[in-house]
C-alpha cells in the first residue's frame, strides 16, 4: 500500500473515532486498530496523538477545498464560479455528521483572527480560489472593479461567521435560509441603482479617508 493512500486510511480511521469519542477518549491504539494496524505503524506517519488529530482535521478540510475547487471548475462565468463555490462550500457539512462532530467539541478550529488560524494555509488557498472568482468577475466585466484581496477577505469572514451559526452553534434552518439570501444579495448588489448616477457607484462605494 502507497504511504498517501495508508494515511488516507489512518485519517479517515482517525476522523470516524474522533468524532464519535472525542479527542481525549481516543487512543492511537484505538485508531490502529480501526484501520487494521498496529500502533508502531500509526507512529511512521504521526508523532503522538496530537499530531494525529490535527493532521486528521487539516486532511477534512484540505478535502473540503479541493471538492469546492473541483466543483468551481466545471463552471465558466464568474458569476456561475461563485454562487457555485458560495453554496458548496457551505453545504458541504450538510451531510458530514464526522466533522460537524469534532467542529461541536473543538469550535475554534474556525476563526475569524488570522493570528489565531491553526489551519491558515488550507483557508488561505480557499481564499485563493475566491480571489481569482473576483479576479475573473472583474476582467470579464461582470463584476464592478475591486480590490480583490479586500473584497475576498470580507466575503471570507461572513462566510466564516455563518459556517460557525450553521454548524458550530447549531442555530437551525433560519440561518440557512438567511445564507441563501445574502448570497442573492451578493450577486445581486444592494442598490437598484446608483444614487448618485456615476456609473455604478454611490457615496458608500468611496475609499475610507483614514485619519
Amino acid at each position: 500500500m502507497k504511504r498517501a493512500s495508508r494515511e488516507g486510511k489512518i485519517f479517515d480511521a482517525a476522523l470516524k473515532l474522533f468524532a464519535q469519542y472525542g479527542y481525549k477518549k481516543t487512543t492511537l491504539e484505538d485508531v490502529a486498530g480501526e484501520c487494521g494496524m498496529t500502533p508502531g505503524n500509526i507512529y511512521f506517519y504521526v508523532k503522538n496523538k496530537k499530531d494525529l488529530y490535527e493532521k486528521t482535521v487539516r486532511n477534512a478540510l484540505d478535502r473540503w477545498r479541493a471538492s469546492v475547487a473541483e466543483a468551481v471548475a466545471n463552471e465558466k462565468s464568474a458569476p456561475e464560479k461563485f454562487a457555485v463555490m458560495a453554496r458548496r462550500s457551505f453545504e458541504y457539512l450538510s451531510d458530514r455528521g464526522d466533522i460537524t462532530a469534532i467542529l461541536s467539541r473543538d469550535p475554534d478550529i474556525f476563526t475569524l483572527s488570522p493570528g489565531e488560524d491553526r489551519f491558515r494555509d488550507i483557508n488561505e488557498g480557499a481564499m485563493r480560489i475566491m480571489e481569482d472568482i473576483l479576479a475573473q468577475g472583474v476582467r470579464e466585466k461582470s463584476f464592478h472593479k475591486m480590490n480583490v484581496g479586500h473584497a475576498a477577505e470580507f466575503l471570507f469572514s461572513v462566510y466564516i461567521m455563518f459556517l460557525i451559526r450553521a454548524y458550530v452553534k447549531k442555530e437551525g434552518e433560519n440561518v440557512k435560509r438567511t445564507f441563501q439570501e445574502g448570497l442573492g444579495l451578493i450577486l445581486r448588489g444592494l442598490c437598484r441603482k446608483a444614487p448618485d448616477g456615476r456609473n455604478g457607484r454611490y457615496a458608500g462605494s468611496k475609499p475610507i479617508k483614514r485619519a
